[in-house]
């Protein structure tokens, strides 16, 4: 870890595995769904009638995601450096899979043109069921050793077997 790296991963004295989640894990899982969905393209019937493929915009991401417009141009910046805490945690690749899985769940129920409430239980559920993947992997402890010092140097530690 570089100097740079140690200064901008700042450690508490007690962190609940809870609070990583909120400060970071979520906002890095907002931006690994924000870029996957930035690259898929869905059938829409144009004004002439005939249906085409669509790049889903920033704007529907936006709210596929419960986020503003500028979250979403931050999330998909390729800018150096860590610009937010969800930026200090990387989603490990063995989980692009089922965030692919969380980004077309979402996708699809955005394209049944359904409410705002159908919208946010779908993105709910799809972020709740990515937690409890992390979780039971084991990642969110290495997330919580991360951030926290009272487990830092810990080869086990209860705090986040729930």
């Amino acid at each position: 870890m570089s100097t740079t790296e140690k200064k901008q991963t700042k450690r508490r004295t007690w962190m609940m595995p809870q609070e990583v989640e909120v400060w970071y894990v979520l906002p890095a899982l907002r931006r690994e769904l924000a870029k996957m969905m930035k690259t898929k393209t869905v059938p829409r019937v144009g004004e002439d009638g005939k249906k085409k493929e669509h790049k889903i915009t920033q704007k529907e991401i936006a709210k596929m995601l419960g986020v503003t417009e500028p979250a979403i141009t931050q999330y998909l910046l390729k800018k150096k450096g860590r610009r937010s805490r969800g930026d200090q945690v990387t989603i490990p690749e063995k989980f692009l899979v089922e965030l692919e899985k969380s980004a077309d769940a979402m996708i699809e129920q955005y394209e049944k043109k359904s409410t705002n409430d159908d919208m946010f239980e779908v993105m709910t559920r799809e972020i709740n069921r990515m937690i409890r993947v992390i979780r039971n992997d084991g990642t969110m402890c290495e997330f919580h050793r991360q951030f926290s010092s009272h487990v830092k140097g810990k080869d086990k530690c209860s705090a986040c077997d729930m």
